[in-house]
């Protein structure tokens, strides 16, 4: 049973979750090469050495199939940033998670600017996936699951604005951020986020910018900037075209959620895939979001 870090049960995950035979299994039904591992937020540099330990190895096992991102404690001061650097040079993982809320804190939080100073140092990207703990959506609890499916998807659009308008992607340049989930669903409000701060210029921020002038340019040049992940609504197509709507098919990168959203499910995968591939785009933009996009941004030594 995974659980939230007040014990809360969340969903009931069985050995298959970590199985790696079954995880290739399911990757060879769905037709995917190559699948980058990811872990979950952990609540000390112990766990964090575990998991990047662990996918090191699974990557040594199978280098054709599997690259990793990192974990470590964006907080955790120099221990953490250490296990991170230690991950990237030693153990060659090629980016490293974070959540969008980091012990309560939000992305654009000054606290988390040696993270991002260490992060733009070992030039990989960062993956802002939801928060398991979320502080400050009390209107989300109700006796059905609103958490998971709303609440996350509200904190990780409200990360993706914070990168783009908080000063993180100002204060470094070098920084490439990979939101989950669409960023979560943010290209259906970002006419809204242009409007507000096109009229309200300065006054948005209470008269103290956190980006530079010209406001409504260089908030959608940060945007330009993120990279969006494809995962967290596979039963359908229509997220897709809404995130295309904002956002170029140069920075969508293919994902799914496994393994909780498909557990026994190879066929699904398969599924999406064939959805993407007939979306009205030119087959390299379509290739682009399937694979070029990652093999790029990740430095993978592998064919686009």
């Amino acid at each position: 049973m995974q659980r939230a870090p007040d014990g809360t049960p969340l969903r009931p995950l069985d050995d298959s979750t970590h199985d790696v035979g079954i995880h290739l299994k399911y990757m060879d039904i769905a037709g995917i090469d190559m699948a980058v591992l990811s872990g979950t937020e952990v609540g000390s540099l112990e766990e964090a050495r575990v998991f990047n330990n662990h996918f090191a190895k699974v990557v040594e096992q199978h280098p054709k199939r599997f690259t990793a991102f990192a974990t470590t404690l964006p907080l955790g001061g120099k221990p953490a940033l250490d296990e991170l650097e230690r991950a990237v040079k030693k153990l060659g993982l090629k980016g490293v998670l974070m959540n969008a809320q980091v012990s309560g804190q939000p992305v654009d939080s000054r606290q988390l600017w040696p993270f991002y100073e260490k992060v733009s140092e070992l030039r990989v990207p960062v993956f802002v996936h939801p928060s398991i703990k979320l502080e400050g959506f009390d209107a989300c609890k109700a006796p059905y699951d609103l958490f998971r499916t709303i609440a996350r998807e509200f904190d990780l659009s409200l990360a993706t604005f914070r990168f783009c308008a908080g000063g993180v992607l100002e204060e470094f340049p070098d920084l490439n951020v990979i939101m989950a989930h669409f960023g979560g669903g943010y290209s259906a409000v970002k006419e809204r986020m242009d409007r507000y701060i096109n009229f309200m210029g300065s006054d948005f921020w209470n008269g103290k910018p956190l980006i530079s002038k010209p406001y409504l340019d260089n908030y959608n040049k940060y945007f330009d900037r993120l990279y969006f992940n494809m995962a967290g609504r596979e039963i359908g197509i229509e997220s897709a075209r809404c995130a295309l709507t904002n956002i170029s098919p140069s920075r969508l990168l293919f994902g799914t959620d496994y393994p909780p959203n498909f557990i026994n499910d190879g066929d699904g995968m398969r599924n999406y895939i064939e959805k993407i591939r007939q979306l009205d785009l030119d087959k390299k933009a379509i290739d682009a979001m399937l694979g070029t996009n990652a093999v790029e941004l990740l430095g993978l030594d592998i064919p686009a």
